[in-house]
């Protein structure tokens, strides 16, 4: 179960992007990150969600 206390706000300000910008590259050029940071970020939703893929 996700635990909200764990959550980085951010992660989910990231994952907006992601899915605004079909991309996760542009996601991070919008967000003026680098593409690993941007990964990264959506690494550590999945595993606070325990998404698999």
């Amino acid at each position: 179960m996700l635990d909200l206390r764990q959550l980085d706000l951010n992660l989910l300000l990231a994952f907006d992007a992601i899915y605004q910008q079909r991309s996760v590259t542009r996601a991070a050029e919008v967000m003026c990150l680098s593409q690993p940071a941007m990964s990264n970020a959506l690494r550590r939703l999945r595993d606070l969600c325990g998404d698999p893929l």
